[in-house]
């Protein structure tokens, strides 16, 4: 089933304007994790190593990189099963804290201009930095269920009090939020804003689908380089 909810951009963006061909952005670390059921998006951290979030752990999954669009084929496609997924030890269905998963590629992903990976955040973002956030829409000649263009719009970070005064901010700890500005909507598929990179670097993964009205909100990366790290590094072989 394909949901929908109303996003809120930038005045003067231009990238989600209406238009007879709509421009792919780059962002070659965004990954589709595609199953049965409602799509996800994960980022290519390593050549072997997705960082997705945990409710995106669905039956059947498969791992697709490059292009997404089957009517087109230029040679950048890649579908591959994860051999090992590993939630973070804390995370919980009934309290969506913690919603991280780490997923190891069965081969290592080939890079090319639209498969490379991210490096993850060095220290935590200040507020008032306007980051990148990228995912997957839905073409508009696409009438599927699986998204197949890779988007993104650029929104600040909210400061932890005025975080916490929102309703999806209050109930969250180890977040980041983002912040849109109300200028015009149009309606976007769920996975259409998965990923916070900002200074280049990936900040924050949706938290489950917490996104909504005018404020974002995001698992803060930062907070659990230690336990990607030591995972990774651990399920090596």
């Amino acid at each position: 089933m394909k949901l929908y909810f109303y996003l809120v951009i930038l005045a003067g963006t231009a990238l989600f304007t209406h238009s007879s061909v709509q421009k792919e952005d780059y962002a070659p670390y965004i990954v589709y994790l595609k199953s049965n059921f409602n799509p996800c998006v994960g980022v290519l951290i390593k050549a072997q190593w997705v960082l997705a979030p945990s409710h995106c752990y669905l039956p059947n999954l498969r791992v697709m990189l490059g292009n997404l669009k089957s009517r087109v084929r230029d040679g950048t496609e890649q579908t591959i099963h994860p051999i090992q997924i590993i939630r973070y030890w804390n995370f919980s269905h009934t309290a969506p804290q913690d919603d991280l998963m780490l997923i190891k590629l069965a081969t290592p992903a080939v890079f090319n201009h639209k498969v490379q990976v991210i490096p993850l955040a060095t220290a935590n973002v200040r507020p008032g930095t306007v980051c990148s956030l990228s995912g997957l829409d839905w073409s508009q000649e696409n009438t599927g269920r699986h998204p197949d263009l890779r988007q993104t719009l650029e929104a600040p970070v909210m400061t932890d009090k005025d975080c916490q005064k929102t309703e999806q901010g209050s109930s969250h700890r180890n977040s980041l939020c983002i912040k849109f500005v109300k200028v015009f909507s149009r309606i976007f598929g769920e996975v259409a804003v998965a990923t916070a990179i900002c200074k280049g670097k990936l900040q924050g993964i949706e938290v489950g689908h917490f996104m909504g009205g005018d404020v974002g909100i995001y698992t803060n990366v930062y907070t659990y380089i230690p336990w990607i790290e030591r995972t990774t590094k651990e399920k090596m072989h």
